[in-house]
């Protein structure tokens, strides 16, 4: 018996130490939990480790633990990589460290921390590349490449690989132009001269390089009598009259070689050129190129609806243009509709309703001739009671049904709204067995019911909307059975209209007539009585029905983006012969002028240096001893929208080493939007800087001195203006400077203010 007692107390003991236990490790686990919410997470981790550690069988507490510090390192990784995106690499430290004190064995957070490390290390190498941009741009792109072969994401590597992309692809694209001794003016007289002895005269008088291609057949002749042309043009003459091509290898020099196909192949750049179209399709534009330009090389990428081509420059330029002529967007139009449904009806229904039948019968099972015979009226059965009913009914309905839909649609594209329900119509076949019961097969077709609408705009340049218009109203009248198969069928009462209407933007156009009027009347009379003048309405029953609908149909709409009307520069230019492209006529330029002034007079250019007949001497230019003159070139008319661009050409014949100027406009007309350096100081191979200031209305243009001098005639800058106002513009010359080769200044002639009339 003591040993029982012992027992039980034992147990007793061992209950109360557990229930202890339990109620401590659900204390711990608690407020564990509050800890971690309130943003405590070390704290609120070790708590619920307490409690999983206070009561080890319980696999809540040990769940519970899991969770939460797998959640908690996953929440500091996560921080860690949003502070290192955001360059905060202190805070992204810390949360590292905190999560691989909570996990030790936690790959992300170690991997955070060596993404830290590199960080550093690339930092590092960008400054060292930012610092070789300029003295080794190749050691440059390596270091770079380095950077993100590790990290491809990184941002400010990407951009300087950005600017040494752009800084490579200017070089590259830059095509050399000719100079302004090639604009330098010229007279040549030849008769049955050979090709290569005018070649090398006009070399030796313009100064250009002219390198021959050793397959140039050494007994071409020409004759060629030009006064005052540009050395441009009379090399294009040349060249045109002996079946030759030339390719400009830089601003003086140009190789000259035999237009034959294999040589062109040889000689001629092509380039490569992605249009990614927004509105066009692009296998219509690639269709285009094909037909228009000749081009064999032309691929369509669907996926991302460009074209991309391989050409000439003279090709894919023209391409360009037609392109942009064509990818343009197509307007839309906004349609609100609104289709009112009146119904009227009446219902009247006056007069006694008599029996229209009353039936005797014969009491008896068997009836014969005889026992009908002695039958009297006394025991003749008559049923059943016949009753006359008054009948009193008027009632009149009337209802409005409206649908005010709004649709959109783009030109030429059709858009269709269904107002309604579809209602399923059931068919079943039946399919006879030899042996058994027939085979019965169900199918469902669904017949749309209600209102339909087909609209199909075609919008005009004159902001009118034609639109084709398809209405049909249905609704069910009647639903009919079939009693063998048990299918439903349906009669649908339809109304359609179909027209075209063309509307200005905003004008209201309304449709009616589309009317549906019953009028039905019944009459139940007694036969006699019910037939008689006035009286007869009192031994009949009249039922009249009148039922009247109509549709109205209200249109109105409204042009969303106006169809663009292509500036005629957009429209209509010059593509070459048919035999080789290009956007430049074959003409000669006259220069007696560098370019005209309104308000002002020409600027006479330097006199032509004359060659003799069948001559061999060198030409030779003596241009008068004049200052820095200045001349613009650029349109006198613009409309709001257009993009128009002004050169301000140069002609000295002093060597010009550094030139400056500031050129001022009105900025309530002309926005300036770029300035590119002309030909001009090329030459003289000095640095081209631009400052545009829209709200003084000022474009700073400077030159530093270069290793050269300039002199002859060229462009020495042109600005593009965006129109932005109708009005009369003025650009003008507000300060002018130029530097000789010593560094002394040399006067500079400016031209009256140039006035553009700008049209709406």
């Amino acid at each position: 018996m003591p040993t029982n007692s012992w027992r039980l107390r034992s147990l007793a003991v061992f209950a109360i130490v557990g229930l202890l236990a339990g109620c401590a490790a659900q204390r711990l686990q608690r407020e564990g939990l509050e800890l971690i919410a309130s943003g405590q997470v070390e704290e609120g981790l070790e708590r619920l480790a307490q409690a999983s550690k206070a009561d080890p069988s319980n696999l809540t507490y040990r769940s519970a633990l899991a969770r939460q510090r797998e959640l908690a390192v996953t929440r500091l990784v996560s921080q860690g990589a949003t502070a290192r995106a955001a360059g905060d690499a202190a805070a992204a430290h810390t949360a590292y460290e905190r999560a691989l004190h909570l996990n030790p064995a936690d790959r992300n957070a170690r991997a955070g921390l060596a993404s830290l490390d590199m960080d550093v290390r690339h930092a590092a190498e960008l400054a060292e590349a930012d610092q070789l941009v300029a003295r080794d741009e190749g050691q440059a792109r390596e270091l770079v490449r380095r950077i993100l072969l590790e990290d491809p994401d990184h941002r400010a590597a990407r951009q300087l690989l950005q600017r040494l992309d752009q800084h490579a692809s200017r070089a590259q694209a830059a095509v050399p132009g000719l100079a302004g001794r090639f604009r330098s003016p010229v007279s040549l007289q030849f008769r049955d001269a050979n090709v290569k002895v005018v070649l090398e005269a006009l070399a030796r008088g313009s100064g250009i390089n002219v390198l021959l291609d050793k397959d140039i057949k050494p007994d071409i002749k020409v004759s060629i009598f030009v006064k005052d042309v540009s050395v441009q043009d009379a090399l294009e003459l040349l060249l045109m009259q002996s079946q030759l091509e030339k390719k400009v290898l830089s601003d003086s020099t140009v190789l000259v070689y035999p237009n034959l196909p294999a040589k062109l192949k040889e000689y001629q750049d092509l380039k490569i050129r992605s249009f990614h179209l927004v509105n066009a399709d692009a296998k219509q534009i690639a269709a285009m190129i094909k037909t228009l330009l000749k081009s064999r090389d032309v691929v369509v990428h669907e996926r991302t609806n460009s074209v991309v081509m391989r050409d000439t420059p003279e090709a894919v330029e023209l391409a360009a243009r037609l392109v942009e002529d064509q990818d343009v967007a197509d307007p839309e139009v906004m349609l609100e509709v609104e289709v009112l449904e009146v119904s009227g009806s009446r219902l009247s229904e006056l007069g006694l309703a008599l029996p229209s039948s009353i039936g005797v019968s014969v009491p008896g099972d068997r009836l014969t001739l005889g026992a009908l015979r002695d039958t009297r009226a006394s025991s003749l059965l008559a049923g059943p009671a016949p009753s006359v009913t008054l009948n009193l009914l008027m009632q009149d309905s009337d209802a409005n049904l409206l649908a005010s839909p709004r649709i959109r649609a783009r030109n030429h594209e059709k858009a269709k709204i269904m107002i309604g329900d579809r209602v399923p119509v059931i068919t079943n076949a039946v399919t006879p067995m030899s042996t058994g019961a027939p085979v019965i097969t169900g199918n469902v077709q669904y017949l749309d019911v209600g209102l339909k609408l087909e609209v199909e705009p075609d919008i005009h340049l004159d902001e009118e909307v034609s639109i084709k218009i398809n209405l049909e109203v249905s609704s069910i009248v009647k639903e009919i059975q079939n009693v063998q198969s048990g299918t439903l069928a349906y009669q649908v009462g339809t109304r359609n209209a179909t027209t075209v209407l063309r509307l200005r933007d905003g004008e209201t156009q309304i449709l009616g007539g589309l009317i549906n009027d019953e009028d039905r009347n019944s009459a139940s009379k007694l036969p006699g009585l019910g037939q008689l003048p006035l009286l007869g309405r009192l031994f009949s029953n009249h039922r009249d029905n009148a039922r009247k609908t109509e549709i109205v149909l209200s249109l109105t709409p409204h042009v969303i983006g106006v169809r663009r009307t292509a500036a005629a520069r957009q429209t209509e230019y010059w593509s070459g012969t048919e035999s080789q492209l290009g956007a430049n006529r074959l003409m000669l330029r006259p220069l007696g002028t560098v370019g005209i002034s309104p308000g002002g007079g020409p600027v006479a250019a330097p006199q032509a240096a004359a060659v003799p007949l069948a001559a061999r001497a060198p030409l030779a230019a003596s241009p008068a001893n004049q200052p820095v003159v200045l001349s613009w070139q650029g349109p006198a008319q613009a409309k709001v929208g257009e993009r128009i661009s002004i050169a301000l050409n140069t002609q000295s014949s002093m060597a010009v080493r550094g030139l400056k100027f500031t050129l001022a406009y009105d900025a309530a007309v002309l926005k300036a939007v770029e300035a590119a350096e002309g030909d001009f100081m090329r030459q003289a191979g000095a640095a081209f800087t631009r400052n545009l200031d829209g709200q003084a209305g000022q474009v700073q243009v400077e030159f530093a001195a270069g290793s050269g001098a300039a002199s002859g005639a060229g462009a020495a800058a042109s600005v593009e203006f965006e129109v932005i106002a109708p009005g009369a513009a003025q650009v003008a010359v507000a300060q002018a400077e130029a530097g000789g080769v010593s560094g002394e200044p040399l006067a500079v002639t400016a031209p009256a203010p140039l006035v553009v009339q700008v049209q709406p």
